[in-house]
């Protein structure tokens, strides 16, 4: 059975020749929240295929086929690397059919009928499988752990002996090499033989002393040579496993600088067995160093995380040995590719990094070299000839809030989501955008930035229609860029992302560009338009921003009262001291201040606000229906004893007119009077208001 959080789906095998039993089934075990990808076999071809294409967790024999004996069939099953429990479902169960079952090496045998039971013995064989895996994958942790142990013994200026009852089973080429002996010479010697005669006592007082405590123990003694010379060392002795059988180890460490032993032993240690390369701790010393180094010289360092796309596939369909071959093949690829002053790493199963310190190049340039590289490489697994791609994720080392293990974990989350795209890929971690942003929210930015690097980015106008028959021409101005599906999106879905990432001020500055273009052209053809832009709150927080929108203003050449600045009522009571600061600023200049989408609730906040136009919410037409004029109209005459010009927005029909008629509004928009449009051609004076 799966182990919690792990929902990767059981490989079943349904052994029937009625597939319509076997989808029963197969539907009962998910019913009852067993994941299975299930394959229905009637034939020993079918079944040999399944083995030699997959790894299976399960079989299920629904009967016993003519042209497939359960005995065929569990020869088969015996080829896959992890034991496959087998089921049999008897219409005409019995204990002696139960028992020739079991006898034949059926792991179970039930009533066919019996489902729930079905579903109980399932679970526990599946927690059988889940401990061998669990064990094979210990058993794989064992060898590259011995093999380590291996590097060690074999590379230690130490000299290391195991010892069963006296005897040397094992020593290291320093230790027969320190005593003076041939390999084959000292296999057959004693533990004796090696210390003078003076300190016989000793060596058996430690020994007894270990065998007693089980605990390491050490004693500087004499030891002696083949030609009779002796020298001065410390004798440590512990308990230790070689070949499954239970020792001690002897390690003799001469009284002397081991410096140098010590450097072999961080070397040795820094290694991961099975690629050569550096593992994941040796890698986050050196990420450490570069990342301090980096913020010092203030040039760049890159972390690149390199996962293999499909590696879970490969290790299902060749297994962990096999799967070792391709690590090592992946990790020469690394070190063939990477400059000198580069460091690549092991750091997980399928997963790898390469470290570029100190550089000026772009954080994507590497990326798409290794990517580039992959295309032309082959790897083998299993003798089988492989072409592999990779996911890579980027990090730029230098910002002064990440730690390199925050480093790792953004490298690791942009690969990862490359894979979730298909792989193949690179992605360079932006701090402000991935870390600040949901995958909905990132979607719409993408789409945005795609818009407006391709130019497909727009004003979209609506008409507002004076109700006491001023012939001024206004709208109200919507940025708008064109999405992938052909669409114009609206720019309010974008301006909460813009904020958050604190460029919605850039926004700003394409819209108040843009309109100053079309007023410009208004101008020229004779004609008097009014727009409305919004300003948003990074843009409110410029100290320099009435200086600036007038200074664009007068480099254009239009009157100022033909642009008004609008400001959210929800950010005016976020910033309502700047925004006051603002309304005086503006006064001073001949700016025109709106404030929009303001509701019954902000009667209070309008009586300390003065601006030139006020646009109502649209929730307000709803309040006037359902509550009457009475809870509207203290509202709107607050603002109009401001002096402000009031503007209904969102009206969708002419009973929502004939409600607001009575309270005075100088002006009115909606698809009612018009939806937003591209183009500045809406005929004010074919309106019947």
């Amino acid at each position: 059975m799966n182990s919690k959080g792990n929902k990767n789906p059981i490989n079943t095998l349904i052994i029937s020749n009625s597939a319509n039993d076997s989808e029963q089934i197969a539907s009962h075990l998910k019913n009852q929240g067993l994941a299975i990808r299930h394959t229905v076999i009637s034939n020993s071809e079918q079944l040999k295929e399944a083995v030699d294409e997959k790894q299976w967790q399960q079989a299920l024999f629904l009967n016993e086929l003519d042209n497939l004996t359960v005995q065929q069939a569990l020869a088969m099953l015996k080829t896959q690397t992890i034991a496959v429990p087998t089921i049999m479902l008897s219409e005409s169960y019995s204990e002696e059919f139960r028992f020739d079952c079991l006898a034949k090496g059926v792991k179970d045998c039930i009533p066919s009928t019996a489902l729930d039971l079905l579903t109980f013995v399932v679970k526990r064989e599946q927690l059988l499988v889940q401990a061998q895996q669990e064990l094979t994958s210990a058993s794989k942790l064992v060898s590259e752990t011995s093999k380590r142990n291996e590097l060690l013994l074999d590379s230690s200026k130490d000299a290391i002996a195991y010892i069963h009852e006296g005897m040397h089973i094992y020593t290291n080429p320093t230790y027969f090499e320190r005593f003076g002996y041939d390999e084959d010479e000292i296999i057959v010697m004693t533990i004796m033989d090696m210390i003078a005669a003076e300190d016989t006592q000793k060596v058996k007082d430690l020994l007894k002393e270990q065998a007693q405590t089980g605990e390491e123990v050490s004693q500087i003694m004499r030891g002696k040579t083949a030609d009779g010379e002796t020298f001065e060392a410390n004798f440590i002795v512990s308990s230790a496993i070689y070949d499954d059988e239970h020792c001690v180890q002897l390690l003799v460490r001469e009284v002397a600088d081991n410096a140098e032993l010590m450097q072999k032993l961080k070397e040795a240690s820094e290694i991961d067995q099975i690629t050569g390369i550096y593992n994941r701790p040796a890698f986050m010393d050196r990420l450490e160093k570069a990342v301090e180094k980096s913020r010092e010289t203030g040039l760049d360092a890159y972390l690149n995380f390199i996962e293999i796309d499909k590696f879970k596939d490969y290790r299902s369909e060749f297994g962990l040995a096999a799967c070792d071959e391709l690590l090592k093949g992946v990790a020469d690829w690394l070190k063939a590719t990477c400059d000198n002053q580069f460091t690549a790493a092991r750091i997980s199963d399928s997963s790898f990094a390469v470290l570029i310190p100190q550089t000026d190049s772009l954080p994507s340039e590497f990326a798409k070299k290794l990517l580039a590289s992959i295309e032309q490489q082959m790897f083998e697994i299993s003798g089988q000839t492989k072409r592999i791609t990779v996911s890579i994720g980027t990090v730029t080392c230098t910002d002064n809030d990440l730690t390199p293990s925050k480093l790792m974990a953004h490298a690791t989350s942009v690969a990862h989501k490359v894979q979730d795209n298909g792989g193949n890929d690179y992605k360079v971690f932006n701090p402000s955008i991935d870390s600040l942003l949901s995958d909905e929210d990132k979607a719409v930015y993408d789409e945005f930035v795609e818009a407006r690097e391709a130019g497909h980015m727009t004003l979209f106008y609506q008409p507002m229609m004076s109700l006491k028959g001023n012939p001024s021409q206004q709208y109200m101005c919507y940025l708008r860029y064109q999405k992938k599906d052909g669409s114009w999106g609206l720019a309010p879905s974008i301006f909460s992302v813009m904020e958050r990432l604190g460029i919605d001020a850039e926004i700003d500055k394409i819209t108040l560009k843009h309109s100053l273009k079309v007023l410009m052209k208004e101008k020229a053809e004779g004609k008097s338009t009014r727009l409305f832009l919004t300003l948003n709150p990074n843009t409110l927080l410029n100290d320099d921003l009435p200086q600036l929108l007038e200074a664009s203003i007068a480099k254009s050449g239009i009157d100022k009262e033909k642009l008004v600045f609008t400001i959210n009522i929800q950010n005016v009571a976020t910033y309502q001291k700047r925004v006051l600061e603002l309304r005086e600023a503006f006064n001073e200049r001949g700016l025109l201040l709106c404030i929009s989408g303001v509701d019954i609730e902000h009667n209070e906040l309008m009586g300390a606000m003065k601006s030139d136009y006020v646009t109502f919410a649209g929730s307000l037409l709803e309040t006037l229906k359902t509550q009457g004029p009475e809870k509207v109209v203290p509202l709107v005459n607050i603002t109009t004893q401001s002096g402000a010009k009031t503007i209904i927005t969102q009206m969708e029909d002419a009973s929502a007119l004939a409600q607001i008629w009575p309270l005075g509004i100088d002006f009115a928009m909606g698809n009612y009077v018009s939806k937003p449009v591209s183009k500045l051609n809406y005929d004010f004076a074919a309106s019947d208001f």
